[in-house]
């Protein structure tokens, strides 16, 4: 933190760049999502394949509601200013 940034914008900047890292992230596990969905037969039950699952089964998309809900929300600006 900035000596003059103030912790509302503070905040705004740290939802913002969590977004933008859950979004890659999204991304990358729809990437996953892929090769899983079209993995041979015979990977199915290997370890790669329990590698994928669990990258798939991360609730990204839930981390990115809370993000963006965390990033609507009205900060408390201190005494006297709220």
């Amino acid at each position: 933190m900035s000596k003059t940034e103030t912790k509302p914008e503070m905040w705004q900047r740290l939802c913002h760049a969590a977004l933008d890292a859950l979004s890659d992230l999204n991304y990358m596990r729809d990437e996953y999502q892929d090769i899983l969905d079209n993995l041979p037969e015979n990977l199915l039950s290997s370890r790669y394949c329990a590698k994928l699952e669990e990258v798939c089964d991360l609730d990204i998309a839930g981390a990115l509601d809370t993000i963006t809900e965390a990033s609507d929300i009205d900060l408390p600006l201190g005494f006297g200013r709220d």
